[in-house]
């Protein structure tokens, strides 16, 4: 069962490849989100649904349940992931990703919520 590792905003999958020298393990996905190192698809509007339903369709495409890894807004994906189809995992770990409604985002994050 490979592990499928999603990386955080405004980061790319690369942000994993320190990790990754150190694992034993060559079973190991790390695709870059749409917008962040990989081209957005038509139609696609970035939404936190929009990326879960893209995640979906990625580990759907391994055919196998995954060990599932997310950080910062890679956390909040496979979280909801995880509550929509636990059939795609074996196990989840994620963090830096605070499912709270009382979190003050840091600044760069206010930016980007902030309706132009």
């Amino acid at each position: 069962m490979p592990a499928f590792l999603v990386h955080g905003v405004p980061d790319t999958s690369s942000m994993w490849d320190g990790l990754r020298s150190h694992l034993t393990r060559t079973d190991v996905i790390a695709p870059h989100l749409p917008g962040f190192g990989a081209r957005v698809p038509d139609g696609f509007g970035a939404t936190k649904e929009e990326y879960v339903d893209w995640v979906i369709g990625e580990i759907e495409k391994v055919g196998e349940p995954v060990d599932l890894v997310g950080h910062d807004w890679g956390s909040i994906i496979v979280q909801r992931v995880a509550s929509v189809r636990p059939d795609l995992l074996r196990t989840l770990a994620c963090g830096a990703g605070p499912v709270d409604r009382e979190y003050v985002w840091h600044t760069m994050a206010q930016l980007w919520q902030t309706p132009a």
